[in-house]
C-alpha cells in the first residue's frame, strides 16, 4: 500500500502549483489550485490554469490551500466549478481571498490552531514568514507515511514581522518526515537576500531623497512592502497614492483583517493626484512583472491620464523579477528613463527581499526536518536539480519529477510509477473568460503570416457576371504583386465556372479562399491567414 502523488502543475515551471495526493484508504486530497502567467499575452491570454476536469475520475475529499498568491490560488473558481462539493481548507488570512474569487459564498475549514482530521488523515498547519499574510506550511500524517509541503516561506522575518517557528520544525523532524515537498525557487541563490529592515531603510532613503514624484512598483499582494512605503512616505512628509485594482483589493482585505493600521492622512485617493504637489507624491502601482494591462507599463508609456513621468522622478522596482520577464521589464524601464526618470531596481539597491528561502535557509530546514525523501517543487528543472543536490548533501534521498509523472511512496521508497497523466491548460483572457485554443491558434497564425481579406460582391441578377473581388492585406506585404492584378486574376478564376453553383455564396467563398492560399504560397512562399467574404448586391 502506497501514497500516490500526481503533480498537476508547478514542477518544471513557475506557476500553476497543484498536487494531488491519493491515500490507500481511497481519500484524495488536492494541494493548491494555482495559475501560470501566460506566455501568449500578445494573443490575448492573461494566464493559464490546469484543466481540473482531468481529475474528475475521483472527486477530491479535500482541497488544501497554502496561501493567496495567484500561482497557488487563482485557479480555484475553475476547480470549484468542476468539484463544487469539495470542502476547502485555508488559513484565516487566506479565506477573504477565497471569498473574492468564488461567486457563491462558501464556508470551509480553517488551517492553523487545532489539526484537521479526515478519514485517517491528520493535517497540521504552521504559519510562516512570506510576502503575503496567512501563508502556511503543511504536515499530512497518514498510516502510510508523513508528508510535508513547504512551499513559499522564509525563515527570516517578513516585512510585517511574521516568523517561521523553527522549534516546531525541529519537533516535526524528530517525529519523522517521510516525504518533504520543498520550495526550490531560490535554490540557486547562495547568499541570503537583504533583511526586511535593510529594505525598509533603503526605501525610506530613496523616498526622502527623490526631488520629484516617486513611483514604487511592487507585487500587488505584498502588504508588507506597501506598509514599508507608507512608513517611508510618512517619515519624509509625503503621501501615498495606490494605483491598480490589485493593490486596492489587497488594502480592502488586509485592513479588513486588521493586518496593519495606516497612519491618518498618509494614504490618499487617486482623485487627489491633480491637486497634490508633485514632490510630495509616492505612487504605489501594480505591474511588477510588466503585465500589459497593469498600471506600470501604461504609466511608463504616458498612457495614464492622471499622471505622467517627468525629469526628477524616481521609479523604484521593489519586487523580484520572475524568470522570463526580464526583457519585457527592461523595455519598460527604458521608457521611464526616456521621460527623465531615474530607475532603481534590486540590482542597484536592496529594494526587495524575496519571500522564498535561499539555499542557506533551505539547508537549515533540511537539518531541522531530516526528511527521508525530498521532492523539489516550485521551479524549473535547473532549480529542482540544484535543490536535489542540496538535499542529498544533507543526507536525504531526492526525486526530481515533472508535471504529470505519477510517483508513490511505500515501504520507505519513493519512485515513479511510469504512468504519465498530462493535464491540459485552459487559456484565460483579461475578462476571466476561457479562450478556445482554436481562437488562440488563429491569432498566432495571423500574427505570424498576416491576414488577407477578400470580399466578393455577388449580383442578384444571374445574368450579371461576377465583378473582381476586393482584396486587403494586414500584417503582410506583397512585394512584386499588384493587388489590383491579383484581384483581377481571382475574378477571372471565379468567372470560369458556368454551373448553377457559380454564384452560390458558399461556393464563391470556398473557391476564393483556396485560390488565394495556393497562389500566395507559390508566389511568396508564405501561408497567411485568408478570410473570404461575400455580399449580395
Amino acid at each position: 500500500m502506497s501514497l500516490t502523488f500526481w503533480p498537476v502543475g508547478g514542477l518544471g515551471e513557475f506557476g500553476a502549483n497543484c498536487l494531488v495526493l491519493d491515500v490507500p484508504s481511497g481519500l484524495r486530497v488536492v494541494l493548491d489550485t494555482g495559475v501560470a502567467l501566460g506566455t501568449l499575452e500578445e494573443y490575448g491570454v492573461s494566464y493559464e490554469v490546469p484543466d481540473f476536469a482531468a481529475l474528475a475520475g475521483q472527486n477530491p475529499a479535500l482541497a488544501l490551500l497554502t496561501h493567496a498568491h495567484d500561482d497557488h490560488l487563482k485557479g480555484l473558481p475553475f476547480f470549484a466549478g468542476v468539484f463544487p462539493e469539495t470542502p476547502l481548507a485555508a488559513s484565516p488570512g487566506t479565506w477573504p481571498w477565497i471569498r473574492r474569487l468564488l461567486e457563491e459564498p462558501r464556508e470551509g475549514l480553517k488551517l492553523g490552531g487545532a489539526p484537521l482530521h479526515l478519514d485517517g488523515l491528520r493535517v497540521d498547519a504552521l504559519p510562516v514568514s512570506h510576502s503575503i499574510p496567512g501563508s502556511v506550511l503543511l504536515r499530512l500524517q497518514t498510516a502510510w507515511g508523513t508528508v510535508m509541503v513547504a512551499t513559499d516561506f522564509r525563515l527570516a522575518p517578513s516585512a510585517l514581522g511574521e516568523t517561521t517557528d523553527r522549534e516546531v520544525l525541529a519537533r516535526w523532524g524528530k517525529e519523522g518526515v517521510d516525504v518533504l515537498f520543498l520550495d526550490a525557487t531560490n535554490a540557486l541563490v547562495a547568499e541570503p537576500p537583504p533583511s526586511e529592515e535593510v529594505v525598509a531603510a533603503t526605501l525610506a532613503a530613496l523616498v526622502a531623497e527623490a526631488p520629484g514624484a516617486v513611483v514604487a512598483v511592487s507585487f500587488a499582494s505584498h502588504a508588507g512592502r506597501f506598509f514599508q512605503l507608507v512608513q517611508a512616505a510618512k517619515a519624509a512628509g509625503k503621501v501615498v497614492i495606490p494605483l491598480g485594482r490589485g493593490i486596492e483589493e489587497m488594502l480592502s482585505v488586509q485592513l479588513g483583517q486588521g493586518t496593519f493600521a495606516l497612519p491618518p492622512g498618509v494614504v490618499r485617493s487617486p482623485r487627489e493626484l491633480a491637486r497634490l504637489p508633485r514632490e510630495k507624491l509616492v505612487l504605489v502601482v501594480t505591474g511588477s512583472q510588466g503585465e500589459p494591462t497593469s498600471v506600470f507599463p501604461r504609466l511608463a508609456m504616458d498612457e495614464l491620464p492622471v499622471f505622467k513621468l517627468a525629469p526628477g522622478d524616481v521609479v523604484i522596482h521593489a519586487a523580484r523579477v520572475i524568470p522570463g520577464n526580464e526583457k519585457r521589464l527592461d523595455h519598460i524601464f527604458d521608457h521611464c528613463v526616456r521621460r527623465g526618470a531615474r530607475v532603481v531596481t534590486a540590482h542597484e539597491a536592496p529594494t526587495h527581499a524575496s519571500g522564498h528561502a535561499p539555499a542557506p535557509e533551505l539547508a537549515t530546514v533540511l537539518e531541522l526536518l531530516r526528511p527521508r525523501w525530498v521532492v523539489p517543487i516550485h521551479g524549473r528543472l535547473r532549480q529542482l536539480s540544484e535543490l536535489q543536490r542540496l538535499a542529498r548533501a544533507h543526507g536525504a534521498r531526492s526525486l526530481v519529477v515533472e508535471n504529470g509523472r505519477v510517483f508513490r511512496y511505500g515501504a520507505g521508497v519513493l519512485e515513479e510509477t511510469g504512468e504519465l497523466r498530462p493535464v491540459g491548460r485552459l487559456l484565460v483572457d483579461a475578462d476571466q473568460e476561457t479562450l478556445d485554443s482554436a481562437v488562440v491558434w488563429e491569432r498566432r497564425a495571423a500574427a505570424k503570416g498576416g491576414v488577407v481579406v477578400a470580399v466578393a460582391a455577388i449580383p442578384s441578377d444571374p445574368k450579371v457576371p461576377l465583378p473582381n473581388p476586393h482584396i486587403e492585406c494586414f500584417g503582410l506585404r506583397l512585394p512584386g504583386i499588384n493587388r489590383a492584378h491579383l484581384a483581377a486574376e481571382l475574378g477571372g478564376f471565379l468567372r470560369q465556372e458556368s454551373s448553377p453553383l457559380a454564384k452560390d455564396p458558399e461556393n464563391v467563398r470556398a473557391k476564393m479562399q483556396a485560390w488565394l492560399r495556393s497562389e500566395l504560397r507559390k508566389r511568396l512562399g508564405k501561408k497567411p491567414r485568408v478570410v473570404a467574404l461575400t455580399v449580395e448586391i
